[in-house]
């Protein structure tokens, strides 16, 4: 992970320092909400379940000011962060019967976003932009099979603050809501993919939404 984190801040430095622009880290303190529908093979019995919690974050962005006064960037979180778990006892096959549990990860999640200042307060803005992520399952299966992952997309609105730290560079404070679309993960000897058989368990991801604060520091 360090050795990631080196080269993609590398990259990042040089690429600002080409094009004028401004690079920086971000902190994020993300509340997460997501609720979902397992459909266990042969029986097609549902089960749902929602899940909630509070995961940090870490980022890197890249941005520039226009003449107008809007900023546009580009946000990289270049490492996987776990954003939730679970587990479930219950499966319709007595031969596998056993605990399942599964780990969900963010990663290679993107962010493009504007930024546009309002005169409410000195230095605020107000926060638009897309995500992509890939959603990773690390997961523990009785029945020896593997859920697969998926890429999801999500729109994003915040509002923020930013001021000047004194050294040349900046801060920024920010406020951030996300929604993300649904996905559907099979669990198949092929992930995703149909894989050996058309029986196999299946959860479907009906609504996963974000909620952070964000502190990021730049020059």
């Amino acid at each position: 992970m360090k050795k990631i984190l080196t080269l993609t801040a590398a990259f990042m430095f040089a690429t600002a320092n080409a094009f004028a622009a401004s690079v920086g880290f971000s902190g994020t303190a993300l509340y997460y909400s997501a609720d979902g529908t397992e459909t266990t093979k042969s029986s097609s019995e549902k089960n749902s379940k929602s899940d909630s919690g509070v995961a940090p974050m870490l980022s890197i962005f890249l941005e520039e000011q226009l003449g107008n006064g809007a900023t546009v960037g580009v946000e990289v979180m270049p490492y996987s962060a776990k954003v939730g778990s679970g587990s479930m006892s219950k499966d319709d096959d007595a031969e596998t019967s056993g605990t399942n549990t599964v780990d969900v990860n963010f990663k290679n999640h993107i962010t493009l976003y504007v930024e546009y200042p309002h005169d409410f307060t000195d230095g605020g803005f107000f926060k638009a932009g897309v995500h992509t992520v890939t959603v990773e399952t690390d997961d523990s299966l009785s029945t020896g099979s593997k859920y697969g992952d998926d890429d999801l997309q999500g729109l994003m609105i915040g509002i923020g603050k930013k001021g000047d730290t004194g050294n040349g560079g900046f801060f920024k404070i920010t406020g951030e809501l996300s929604y993300y679309e649904g996905g559907t993960f099979n669990a198949a000897t092929g992930g995703n993919a149909v894989g050996d058989s058309a029986v196999f368990n299946k959860v479907d991801l009906d609504e996963l939404i974000t909620a952070g604060v964000k502190v990021s520091v730049g020059f």
